[in-house]
């Protein structure tokens, strides 16, 4: 065998080497560790089966905040990525004002820690919007009406208070009706809403115009140019960052313990209080969130390569 041929081996080997994940071997390390405690040490078992209610309040939490904020995200950037260049008739005006809007939504969400956002919305806008549509007077003060179709229409007082939808003219509305759960979601939706507008906004204007002007050519609306041209190109472009953002809500999703929703880290903070196993019910609830952050990235992962096969075709 030559001297260059040898050479060639070792580099080989060495690069072979050098792409081994050793990150992920000690990632699939520890988690087999934890799943070994889990399935044989008593503590570690115990506290696991205290923890999975909040897994699905978690995800719960996580994955309709999240849809909602996508929803958001995509309205807010699609407004903010064609802004108003001149004004020529009324609807202008209208766009105008509702860009103006959207961009002062969108710093002051940005501006603010996700945390504060959670407090103002629960202990503040939650309780002053319930406030104000009970006390709206909508329809005469002696009118009251069931929720349930099959119950009496009219002025009948004698009701299950749940079952009446208008009570003397009011929205029967109370702040029971509103869980401490759906204010979080309402919080991180509009939190990662305006993250996420950004990201749509970006990617929407990082497609070349002349993608627009063939569309629009061949006959396509506005709409229709966005929709089936604009649109399919952009998310390409942004999915890692939606999959990274899907990620930190699920992280972020923690923070919802302060309101008292029981999820995995006021589970672990309430079973860690009682038993004084810090340590261990720390452990368990990192591996979970962990396990989830890592099965998401992996699902990314996938979906990124899949649609990069497919942009080759």
């Amino acid at each position: 065998m030559s001297l260059s041929s040898v050479k060639q081996s070792k580099r080989h080997h060495n690069q072979i080497w050098l792409q081994i994940p050793y990150w992920l071997i000690a990632i699939i390390g520890l988690g087999l560790y934890v799943v070994f405690l889990i399935t044989n040490r008593h503590p570690f078992d115990n506290i696991f089966i205290q923890l999975q209610e909040g897994v699905r309040v978690t995800l719960r939490v996580s994955f309709t905040a999240y849809f909602n904020a996508v929803v958001i995200g995509l309205l807010i950037g699609l407004i903010r990525a064609y802004p108003i260049r001149q004004i020529k008739k009324g609807t202008d005006v209208v766009r105008l004002i509702i860009f103006q809007i959207s961009t002062f939504y969108v710093e002051i969400l940005r501006g603010l820690p996700i945390l504060v956002v959670l407090l103002i919305i629960a202990f503040v806008i939650v309780p002053s919007v319930i406030g104000f549509i009970g006390e709206a007077q909508i329809l005469p003060s002696d009118v009251t009406i069931a929720w349930f179709v099959g119950n009496d229409f009219g002025t009948d007082t004698d009701l299950i208070p749940e079952w009446r939808m208008i009570v003397d003219g009011r929205i029967n509305i109370t702040m029971r009706m509103f869980t401490n759960e759906a204010r979080a979601i309402v919080a991180l939706s509009l939190t990662y809403g305006a993250f996420l507008s950004e990201v749509f906004r970006a990617g929407i204007q990082s497609i070349g115009r002349g993608q627009s002007e063939a569309a629009l050519s061949l006959g396509m609306t506005n709409v229709q140019t966005i929709w089936f041209v604009i649109l399919p190109q952009a998310i390409r472009r942004i999915l890692p960052a939606l999959g990274n953002d899907l990620i930190a809500m699920i992280k972020d999703s923690a923070l919802v313990a302060i309101l008292a929703v029981r999820d995995i880290t006021q589970l672990a903070k309430l079973s860690s209080g009682q038993s004084f196993l810090y340590m261990e019910t720390y452990l368990v609830a990192a591996s979970i969130y962990l396990f989830m952050t890592l099965i998401g990235s992996g699902i990314v992962k996938i979906i990124e390569n899949r649609l990069q096969q497919s942009s080759h075709q």
